[in-house]
C-alpha cells in the first residue's frame, strides 16, 4: 500500500500541466484571502466562519481541484478483455483496453490494477480498501485523444483460485 502511495504521489505531482497550476494557485489565493477577512471582521461568527471556510479550502481545495481537472480534462476509460488464472504457474492475466476519453495527448499512463474479494453491502467497501493484491503497470506509449491502446498485464504468485474480483483504473499523464 505504502509503494501504491508513494508512486500515486510522485506520478500527481509529476503531472501537473498549466490548469492544474492555475486552479491550485486560485484555490491557495482564495484560501488566504478568507483567512485574512475572517482576522479583520468584527463580528465573531462572521470571523469564525470565514476562519473555517478558508482551512477547509486550504487543506481540501487543491485534493479536490486535482480529482476534478483529472475527471473532465484527462478521463480515461479501461475495458476488460479477458481475465485469466493459469492453473500451473500461478499467474493472472489481464487483457483490455485503455482509451483516451479526455480533451488532451497523453504521454503515459498507470494502470492500477486492484484484485479483491467479492462480497455485498458494507463488507464490499472493505475489500475495496484492502484487496488482496494491488500492482501497477506503466504504459509508456503514447495515447492520443480518442484512441484506444490494448495492454496485458501479468500478476504474478496469484494463487486465489476462482473466487476474486479484478479492477483496472487507469491514470493518465500528459
Amino acid at each position: 500500500m505504502t509503494e501504491l502511495l508513494r508512486h500515486y504521489l510522485f506520478y500527481t505531482f509529476h503531472s501537473f500541466t498549466k490548469y492544474d497550476y492555475m486552479a491550485i494557485g486560485w484555490i491557495l489565493f482564495l484560501a488566504l484571502l478568507l483567512l485574512i477577512l475572517g482576522a479583520l471582521v468584527k463580528r465573531k461568527s462572521v470571523a469564525y466562519f470565514l476562519l473555517f471556510m478558508g482551512l477547509v479550502m486550504l487543506f481540501l481545495g487543491p485534493p479536490l481541484i486535482k480529482t476534478g481537472l483529472d475527471l473532465f480534462i484527462r478521463p480515461a476509460s479501461v475495458d476488460i478483455g479477458k481475465v485469466k488464472a493459469l492453473r500451473f504457474s500461478h499467474t493472472l492475466v489481464i487483457e483490455g483496453n485503455v482509451t483516451n476519453r479526455g480533451k488532451i495527448d497523453y504521454s503515459s499512463c498507470d494502470l492500477v490494477v486492484s484484485i479483491y474479494r467479492p462480497a455485498e453491502g458494507w463488507k464490499a467497501w472493505r475489500t475495496l480498501l484492502d484487496p488482496i493484491k494491488i500492482g501497477i503497470e506503466r504504459l509508456d506509449t503514447p495515447l492520443g485523444r480518442g484512441a484506444a491502446k490494448p495492454f496485458r498485464i501479468l500478476v504474478d504468485h496469484f494463487n486465489n483460485g476462482n473466487d476474486f474480483n479484478v479492477s483496472v483504473r487507469a491514470r493518465c499523464y500528459p
